[in-house]
Formats: C-alpha cells, sequence, structure tokens
C-alpha cells in the first residue's frame, strides 16, 4: 500500500507487526504516527489493518532469500521513514551440540541481519533529515545466556553490539538508536509470560520522545537503564593492563620484567591473547 498524501503524521515503521507486542505497539502508535506495519502472515496483516484503519501493512519475510530487494521496494513505497521499531523475533530453544546450525542461522537472519538492513535502509535519510529513532526490540538473553537458547541469546548478543556502534557512529546529529527489552510478556514466542505487552508501552514513548540531548546506544527495560557492559575503566588493552580490581589468573606477576611468580612469560601480547 502506498502511504496516504494527506497524512502529514511522522511515519513509523513496525516489523513483527503481528505478534503480541507488535500488535500492541501498532495499535498504541496509531494515534500520533503513520503506522507501516510488517509482518509474514497476511492474514494476520489483513486483520490487523481491518482493525485498525490508516495502518499500511507490507507482508514481508524477514528471513527470505530476497530481503534486500524487497526492503529496497518497501523504502521506495513507504517515503521518508522518520522512526523504526526493530520488533520481529525468532526464538527456537537449541543446545550448542544439537541441530544448532539452521537454528543459529535463522536467529541470526531474523534478529541481527533483518535489522541491521533496515536500520541501513532509513539511516540515510535520517541524516540527511537531522532527525531521527530507532528502538531496536532486545532480550535480557544474551546478558543471562540461558542454558538451550544459545541461538537466540548469540543473535541478541549481536543486535546489541550493532545497536551501540550504530549509535556512536551517529553521536554527531540528532539519531538516538536505543535497545529496550519489553520484559515477560505474552507473545507467541511466550503464550504463558505473566505480563501484558502494554506494560512496556512507558518505556517505548521515553525512548521515542528523547530530547536531542537525550541517551543514545543504551540499554532499557520496564522504565529501568540495565548495562550492557561492566565498568571497563582503567584497562588498557592495548598496554594488556588491567586494575586491581580485575581478578588475575596468576598472583604477584612481575610487570617489567614480562614473568609471572613462576617465570612463564605474560608480555603484554601474550597477556591480550589470553
Amino acid at each position: 500500500m502506498t502511504p496516504a498524501a494527506t497524512d502529514v503524521r511522522p511515519a513509523i515503521l513496525i516489523t513483527g507487526a503481528t505478534g503480541g507486542v507488535g500488535m500492541a505497539l501498532c495499535r498504541h502508535l496509531n494515534r500520533r504516527f503513520r503506522v507501516i506495519a510488517l509482518g509474514r502472515d497476511a492474514n494476520a496483516l489483513a486483520e490487523l489493518a481491518a482493525s485498525l484503519p490508516g495502518v499500511e501493512v507490507h507482508c514481508l519475510d524477514l528471513a527470505g532469500g530476497e530481503i534486500a530487494s524487497d526492503i529496497a521496494s518497501l523504502m521506495e513505497q513507504c517515503g521518508d521513514v522518520g522512526y523504526l521499531i526493530n520488533n520481529a523475533g525468532f526464538n527456537r530453544p537449541a543446545p550448542v551440540d544439537a541441530d544448532i546450525e539452521a537454528v543459529l542461522r535463522r536467529s541470526l537472519e531474523v534478529n541481527a541481519i533483518a535489522p541491521a538492513m533496515l536500520m541501513a535502509a532509513v539511516l540515510p535519510g535520517m541524516r540527511r533529515r537531522g532527525f531521527g529513532r530507532i528502538v531496536n526490540i532486545t532480550s535480557g538473553a544474551p546478558l543471562n545466556c540461558f542454558a538451550g537458547h544459545a541461538a537466540y541469546s548469540a543473535s541478541k548478543a549481536a543486535l546489541n553490539a550493532l545497536t551501540v556502534t550504530a549509535a556512536r557512529e551517529h553521536q554527531d546529529v540528532d539519531i538516538k538508536i536505543n535497545l529496550m527489552s519489553p520484559g515477560p510478556v505474552r507473545s507467541k514466542m511466550a503464550p504463558e509470560a505473566p505480563m501484558a505487552p502494554e506494560v512496556c508501552l512507558p518505556t517505548l514513548d521515553h525512548l521515542l520522545d528523547l530530547p536531542a540531548d537525550g541517551a543514545s546506544g543504551r540499554f532499557f527495560w520496564l522504565g529501568h537503564e540495565i548495562p550492557l557492559t561492566p565498568s571497563l575503566d582503567g584497562i588498557d588493552w592495548l598496554a594488556g593492563t588491567a586494575p586491581a580490581g580485575f581478578a588475575r589468573l596468576w598472583p604477584e606477576a612481575d610487570e617489567s620484567s614480562g614473568l609471572d611468580s613462576n617465570g612463564a612469560d605474560v608480555s603484554s601480547s601474550d597477556r591480550e591473547c589470553r
């Protein structure tokens, strides 16, 4: 569907629009945005469009073989997009030592590669206009690394790294790129979760409405900011040194000689490899 010529609301692109979280986002944001909803279930998209007049729906498989051309075609139809929510997700349990390749590949395609490609599609226009807001839906999984969910955790960790890097690459312009975990909410991936998807909406509104000096490259969850990494203050990666607060694998190393207390070589290059 082509954008309505008379709709002056800012455009927001939402992936995974037919899931529990995605539908809640579309319902909530349709009041103030021109919602462009992506999903791969044509019937569910038709129901969404019927229930929310004005929402533009596009059927697109983010793990499909034509994803690059599909995104290019989508952007031609959508016009300027100032807001993006990468919400689509894939989570299938699989232990590392059994059938991991196919699950990991699809997890990366949906949870990391497609969001990266959509960011790449909208960021040039955001830079030209000097404004943009991107929210990538992540999870606590890469911080917790639950057994049996390696593919999901790894793919969300990739999304986290892409988000922080993209934010740093655009810190000179009013483009804010952040991560949000919706919390333990009910969805197609987690139908028994304890919370309704709407609990994430206040946090989402905050991220979409950030001022020019607001946060970017950060992780938010149910109104809290969650650190993605431990404090690395004092670490000199090139010199191979860290302050006393970081536990050592061997005691009383002689830094000046490059030898540990047992006389083994722990030169800076060797320490860096370790």
